[in-house]
Formats: structure tokens, sequence, C-alpha cells
């Protein structure tokens, strides 16, 4: 796992495309970068290492997006970090349950990786706040 400066951002998503577009944008940005294809995979990556951002899908197999963010939620006492999930659709409850989320935001799918560099420069810039 490569350690930076400007901190660790953990990508989670099950396609090899997405996880190796955001991973080169964020590496030549000066992020270290860990990946996973699941919810499972992410959560035990997140116990051992304090990312300063998680960038995940929804729908994933194992476990998907929604649970793992409640996972995170609680994790994010101790060590707040920026939640960025992907989407292809921003519906009714998707937004009910992000409302219950810490420093959460969502991104409709097809983004840009440089917004998702951006969000991550601005939470980071602004003090961690969303």
């Amino acid at each position: 796992m490569e350690m930076s400066a400007k901190g660790t951002v953990l990508i989670v998503d099950d396609e090899p495309y997405i996880l190796r577009i955001l991973k080169m944008k964020l590496e030549h940005a000066g992020y270290g970068v860990i990946t996973a294809i699941n919810g499972m995979d992410a959560w035990e990556k997140i116990q051992d290492v304090n990312p300063v951002a998680v960038v995940t899908d929804i729908n994933m197999p194992r476990m998907d997006g929604r649970d793992l963010c409640r996972m995170m939620n609680h994790h994010q006492q101790k060590h707040p970090f920026l939640t960025i999930v992907m989407t292809s659709g921003i519906d009714r409850t998707n937004r009910t349950w992000a409302e219950e989320m810490e420093n959460t935001v969502f991104v409709e799918k097809p983004f840009s990786p440089r917004k998702i560099l951006k969000m991550i420069d601005q939470y980071l810039l602004e003090g961690q706040a969303v």
C-alpha cells in the first residue's frame, strides 16, 4: 500500500475500468490509493487504513454501498473522512439513507474523475466538513 502526504483514498467498485481510471487520476494528484471490489473487502481495508476519503459504488456483490456506508458512518466518530457515493441515479430511497450519513455526498454516473478529485481536495482544504 502506497502512503502519501496528502493521504490515502479507498476506491470501492466492482468494475475494473472505474477503479483504474480513478486510481490513475488520484495518484497523479498525489494521493495514495487502495482499491476494493466490494463492500466487505473495503470494510476490511478501512480497519487497517484511516483514509481521507472513500469513493464507493452502491451496487456491488457481497456487501453493497448502502451497508458499507452505514458501517463507515459509525467509524466516522473516531476517524472522519469524506464518503463519495457513485450512483446511476439519486432516488428518494438513496436521499433518505444518505441524510443519516456523516460527511457523505452523491455523484451521479457518468462523472468526471476530475470532479471526484476536486471534491476530495475541497473537503481537505475546508477542514473536513461537507
